[in-house]
Order: C-alpha cells, then structure tokens, then sequence
C-alpha cells in the first residue's frame, strides 16, 4: 500500500536525464498511481538554447518507452502543461505533488488556488536535487549548452580522461599511435583546396544552413578556414587561430583595416606574443571587433588552460552573443577536440584537414562521447 494515491510531477523532460528518472522513481514509491505534466513547446520557446529543445512529442514518447520498460506506464497518465498548475487546480482526485527546492513556490501558488476553488491541498513533498558529479544540479539546460551528459558527468578540464590528473599537469600529449586515427575527419567533409578557398567557404556555409537542426553557434578552428569565411562575409561565432597554415606564418595580404581601430593594448598583447607578428595578420581576421584572447598550445599537445579559455569563451558567446577570437601561441590544430567538447549541442565546429579540405562536425551527444574516448587515449 502506498503512502498517497495519487501524485502530480511536471517537467520539461527534454533529454530524459537522472534527475528526471530518479524524481519519477520517487513518484511512483510514493504514490499508486501517478499523474505526469509535460511543459508544453510555448511553454519552454524562451528558456536557454530553447529553440533546441526536443518536440513535444518526443519528450511524451521517449518519457512513456522509458516507463514502459520500467513496469511503470500502466500506473501513469500524462497531461500537457500549458501553466504551472494544468489540471491541479481543478480536480480533488489528487492528493500530493512532487517537487524540489526550486520548485516548491509552485506548490504553495497551487494549494492557494485549491483553496480558493474549495478543493483540498495537497500534500508538498519536497526531494532533493539530483546533482552531477562536479556538485551541480543535472538538468537539461547544462546537457544542451554542452556542460554534462545525461547521466551528470562534466566535460571538464580535468575530466578528459579516467586517469586521475595531477595539478602540475599542464597538458594532454598526443602519442604517436594515435596520430592516425585523428587523421580520420570527426565529421562531413567538404572537399576543397587553396585555390578555391571562396567557393570552399560558400559550400561551408551552404552546408551548415542546409542541417535540420538548428544551429546554436559556430567554432572555427585553423587560419584559412577562418578566414576564407570571413572573406564570404561569414563570421564564426568563436574563431581559433595560431597565425600559421601548415606550420608557416601566413602571408599577410587582403584588404586591410584601419589599424587604428586597433587598440595599443592589442596590439602591444599580441606583438610580445608572436615573433612573427605583422599588425596585417590582425586586418585579416577583423579582430578590431571582437573580443580575444592570446594563450598557449604547444605542437602535438592540448593545453589544460587553452581548454579552459575555450569553455569559457563558448560560455560567453552563449550568454551574451559576444564573438571572440582565440589566438594561440604555438600550434591549434588539436584545439578542435575540446570545441567540440565544450560547445553547445547543435553546434558546428569547423576545421581544416590537409589534402582534403573542410571538416564540419555537427555537435551531438555522441559526438562528445567520441571526443572524450579520444581524449582518454591522450598521455
């Protein structure tokens, strides 16, 4: 016999995670029988990343497979959540609703207009939040911007591999037998050569307006792909650059902006950093414009705080739609393994593969899940 007879738990439910799946196990220890809310696609159209928030039939199907295979579906009846009180306010057959700290007031509001419509209260059971394992609440906004998979784990800094890191570790090594296996494209290749850059970018774009999903923000990683882009008046969200091209300090020539929409800091920043530096590298790239940032990654390796500084770069992008350029001393041809790792879902991350051209990679859960197998392997 259980406790109540009939609770209410409402939620997104967009990429059925832990939280939701320990908060309906709780659901249905408690109660016989369990009625379940799922927001509406009105309802979430403006919380984060909501224009990739799965259908609303989708988040319904794969929420009743999974109580399906859990012996649980004949137990359950579901309703579209159009509010925060649906069909709790109006009808006395339930008697509890299931909440937690972040959503308790919600419990109060409907009690109240119980109240008022001289039905009963029910009864607030409070549970915890289920929390990942860096600390934080799982929930589907930190799966879309990228942060945690659906089970809680972190795309760390220090949690590329299942070695434990040592704080003096400053940077991942690529070993030698891997090298062939990162010569293989992470995504769809878009043929191209240095001959044809403008009509290699204009297909880049094609392509990327061409997906189904849409788009949440854009990485480029390598010179030419970046700035063939900018060339075609496309501009990546978060640029990641070395001033090189296959080793070789690239050749400065373009039309050139103004260099003194330059700051002096700028320009003082970037010429300690790079040896090699021609003020016309920066008139290539439009930094006047952009927010940016100088860090190091030596050859055949990911530098930790590089990875970190690109996390936090695609953090900021997402929050206040700022572009950046990230210039990095040394070499940035691995820099694409943690864009991948730390950028949103639905994101594409660009970069350039010798004799072959563009390599676009459309940012999945699986993907991820393919970027930190590879990372793993990584001394």
């Amino acid at each position: 016999m259980k406790k109540y007879q009939h609770i209410i738990y409402a939620g997104t439910f967009d990429r059925l995670h832990i939280g939701h799946k320990k908060m309906l196990e709780r659901a249905f220890e408690l109660a016989e029988k369990v009625s379940i809310g799922i927001t509406s696609s009105e309802m979430v159209k403006d919380k984060v990343l909501g224009k990739i928030i799965e259908k609303f039939n989708i988040r319904y199907s794969r929420l009743e497979k999974y109580l399906k295979s859990k012996n649980l579906l004949k137990r359950a009846t579901f309703f579209k959540l159009d509010d925060i009180f649906g069909p709790s306010i109006k009808d006395n057959f339930f008697d509890s609703i299931l909440v937690t700290e972040w959503t308790k007031s919600n419990g109060f509001k409907i009690n109240d207009l119980r109240l008022k419509n001289n039905l009963n209260p029910l009864k607030i059971i409070v549970e915890p939040l289920v929390r990942g394992n860096d600390g934080e609440v799982v929930t589907s906004e930190r799966i879309r911007m990228g942060e945690i998979d659906r089970e809680g784990h972190l795309y760390g800094i220090n949690k590329y591999t299942n070695k434990q890191i040592s704080n003096e570790k400053k940077e991942l090594i690529l070993p030698k037998y891997l090298r062939e296996e990162l010569r293989k494209p992470l995504g769809k290749v878009i043929s191209g050569s240095v001959d044809r850059l403008s009509e290699t970018a204009k297909e880049v774009i094609k392509s990327i307006k061409s997906l189904k999903s849409k788009v949440t923000m854009t990485i480029a990683v390598g010179d030419i792909v970046t700035k063939s882009l900018i060339d075609v008046e496309f501009k990546p969200d978060v640029s990641i650059i070395d001033f090189r091209s296959r080793r070789q300090p690239i050749n400065p020539k373009s039309k050139f902006l103004n260099s003194k929409q330059l700051s002096k800091f700028k320009i003082l920043s970037i010429q300690k950093s790079f040896d090699y530096f021609n003020l016309k590298h920066l008139n290539l790239f439009r930094v006047s414009n952009l927010e940016f940032r100088i860090c190091q990654n030596q050859p055949g390796t990911i530098n930790l705080e590089t990875s970190n500084i690109i996390k936090k770069t695609v953090k900021k992008y997402l929050a206040k739609r700022k572009k950046s350029l990230i210039l990095v001393k040394g070499e940035e041809d691995l820099l694409a393994l943690p864009a991948i790792l730390f950028a949103p879902l639905d994101a594409v991350v660009l970069y350039g593969q010798i004799d072959m051209g563009v390599v676009m990679v459309e940012v999945t859960e699986e993907r991820k899940k393919e970027v930190k197998r590879i990372l793993r392997k990584f001394q």
